[in-house]
């Protein structure tokens, strides 16, 4: 659908400035005076806009016409790809077998009530960059683990399309719009993962402006152990 727009509007573009163009030509050659523009000494020559109400108020609507196809050509060409309401499951040199987004929907919203602690929200079948299909899920998370979660439940998907349709994407791509979780940080270890970390920084601070003043002990070189041993 998205290709015959654009086709229509190609098509549209063409005949727009072929219109430009004609009335251009005519105006150029007809109505501007050979003898430098001026009639009766003073009087400029009236131009065809002046002339024609009907062809001015044309070539205004026309030129709006080509600003909105020519924005839509942009848009086109450099927007996200759109979602597919199809999908092509396999095919030979007679036959095609498709499915549509209502099947896919279907097996997602079923993965997602078997999969504990994980909404679908929103799903969206994209054509690949090289080849294949690319799932995008937009879902909302209840679990503490948000990993574990989303692997399980792509872990479902992957196995029910296989299993099912004999369909595997190339990418199944997971946005968490929502996260409800019951995590809660331990303070206490925190604050003595920070003290320790305090104390490091200290000994860093020391080696660092006073390398050759301090009195921090570094670890012997085993090579250079190895080697005074080889020579005595």
């Amino acid at each position: 659908m998205r290709k015959l727009a654009e086709k229509v509007a190609l098509i549209a573009q063409i005949c727009i400035t072929l219109v430009f163009a004609i009335t251009t030509l005519i105006n150029l050659t007809t109505i501007i005076n050979p003898d430098g523009g001026y009639e009766n000494g003073n009087a400029a020559a009236p131009t065809v806009w002046q002339e024609n109400s009907v062809l001015t108020s044309l070539m205004l609507v026309l030129f709006i016409a080509y600003l909105g196809l020519s924005a839509y050509m942009i848009y086109a060409n450099f927007a996200e790809r759109e979602n597919l309401k199809r999908v092509l499951l396999f095919c030979d040199s007679e036959s095609a077998t498709r499915t549509n987004v209502k099947v896919v929907n279907k097996i997602i919203n079923g993965c997602a009530k078997q999969a504990e602690g994980i909404t679908v929200k929103k799903i969206r079948v994209r054509e690949g960059t090289n080849k294949g299909f690319n799932l995008n899920l937009k879902v909302h998370v209840n679990a503490d683990d948000v990993s574990q979660t989303i692997d399980t439940f792509r872990c479902l998907l992957t196995d029910c399309f296989d299993s099912i349709l004999g369909l595997k994407f190339t990418e199944i791509n997971f946005e968490v719009a929502k996260l409800n979780t019951r995590y809660a940080p331990n303070v206490v270890k925190a604050e003595q993962q920070a003290d320790k970390l305090g104390g490091q920084r200290e000994v860093v601070d020391e080696i660092y402006n006073e390398p050759i003043d301090n009195n921090v002990a570094l670890p012997a070189d085993t090579n250079d152990a190895e080697q005074k041993g080889d020579v005595q």
